[in-house]
C-alpha cells in the first residue's frame, strides 16, 4: 500500500521541515509542486495545464537538467513561477557523505542563482533527511516536504487511485507532490487537469511557495 501522506508523529518529531502552511480562517490556498525536471514537453504541459487557471506552482528543479535546458527555466521564470533545490544529480542523502552531498547541493543553488532567481527552499531527493540536513541546511533555507505525495511515479497506482486520495487529501495550506518526469507522465497528464478543475470549482487558489 503506497503512503500518500507522512503520519502527523513525524512530522510533530521533525518541525524544523515544512510539511505545510498554516493559513488563515478564510484561506483557500494551496500549493502544488513539481519535482525532478524541467523535462522537455512534460514540464511545457504542466505550465500549459497551469496557465489554463492563472495557477502558480513550485518547480524543485535537478541542477542538470536545468543546465540542460536553460529556456525551459527561464518560461517557468517568467510565467512567475518559483523554483526550488533539489540537488545537482537528484542525490540520495542516505548513500551520499556530507561533504559530497553539501557540494551537489551547492551546485544546484549556484545554477538556480545563474538565472538570476533565488532558491524558495530545499527538498531533497527521495524526502531522505539526514542530521546534517534537518540541523544545518534547514538554517540556509527552508526544506520542503509534503502535505501529499502523490506517487504519480509509481506505475502500480492507477490515475483514479491518485485522484481519489488527492481530493480528499486537498486542503488549505496543504503542499502537493508531483513530479514533471518521464516515469510520471503517464499518470500525471491524467490525474493533472482533472486536479486543477477540481481546484477551481472548489475555490482554491494554486500559489507558488
Amino acid at each position: 500500500m503506497f503512503i500518500h501522506q507522512i503520519p502527523a508523529i513525524i512530522r510533530k518529531v521533525l518541525p524544523k521541515l515544512t510539511w505545510q502552511y498554516q493559513t488563515k480562517d478564510d484561506s483557500r490556498e494551496v500549493y502544488f509542486t513539481f519535482d525532478d525536471g524541467p523535462t522537455p514537453e512534460i514540464t511545457n504541459f504542466v505550465l500549459d495545464c497551469l496557465d489554463t487557471y492563472s495557477f502558480k506552482a513550485t518547480f524543485f528543479c535537478i541542477g542538470k537538467n536545468m543546465l540542460a535546458h536553460p529556456e525551459l527555466v527561464q518560461v517557468i521564470i517568467d510565467k512567475g513561477h518559483s523554483i526550488g533545490n533539489h540537488t545537482m544529480n537528484h542525490a540520495n542523502a542516505w548513500k551520499y557523505k556530507h561533504q559530497s552531498y553539501m557540494h551537489d547541493y551547492q551546485s544546484c543553488l549556484d545554477v538556480i542563482h545563474s538565472f538570476g532567481v533565488n532558491s524558495v527552499g530545499f527538498r531533497p531527493p527521495y524526502g531522505r533527511i539526514t542530521n546534517y540536513i534537518y540541523h544545518q541546511i534547514s538554517q540556509l533555507e527552508p526544506v520542503y516536504m509534503w502535505t501529499y505525495l502523490s506517487g504519480d511515479y509509481n506505475k502500480d497506482l492507477s490515475p483514479s487511485d491518485i485522484l481519489r486520495s488527492a481530493k480528499q487529501s486537498i486542503k488549505p495550506g496543504c503542499i502537493l507532490v508531483f513530479h514533471d518526469s518521464v516515469k510520471a507522465f503517464p499518470r500525471l497528464r491524467v490525474v493533472l487537469p482533472e486536479l486543477l478543475e477540481f481546484c477551481k470549482r472548489e475555490k482554491y487558489l494554486l500559489k507558488a511557495l
